[in-house]
């Protein structure tokens, strides 16, 4: 047994997964910044971007869950050319899907 797993036994803890309540999704790292903190080195010269195909995929995949929040993250998820896309197609699942995007708020005209 690992020491977590034996640590975990002597407290008489028992772990349990949960309902998955949100999917987060990384689209790339492209961002119109470059800032020193950025934990995946994003900025404006990155080229990684998520394709159309990989969004088609997720949010297929997607439909096939009970996943309520989709939480778009990268660089700056708006600069992906297919960000609409993206949320479009997570809001026409049924239920419909919550989407959140995480945007560094300094970029205008998406």
């Amino acid at each position: 047994m690992n020491r977590f797993a034996a640590r975990l036994a002597q407290e008489n803890v028992v772990l349990r997964r949960a309902c998955t309540e949100i999917l987060q999704v990384n689209v790339g790292k492209l961002c119109n910044l470059t800032c020193v903190h950025c934990h995946v080195n994003a900025g404006p010269k990155r080229k990684e971007v998520m394709t159309r195909e990989t969004i088609d995929r997720i949010v297929d995949w997607l439909a096939t869950t009970q996943i309520p929040i989709v939480d778009l993250t990268g660089g700056a998820p708006e600069m992906i050319p297919d960000f609409r896309y993206f949320i479009e197609r997570a809001r026409e699942l049924q239920p419909s899907r919550h989407v959140i995007d995480r945007c560094n708020l300094t970029r205008r005209g998406f």
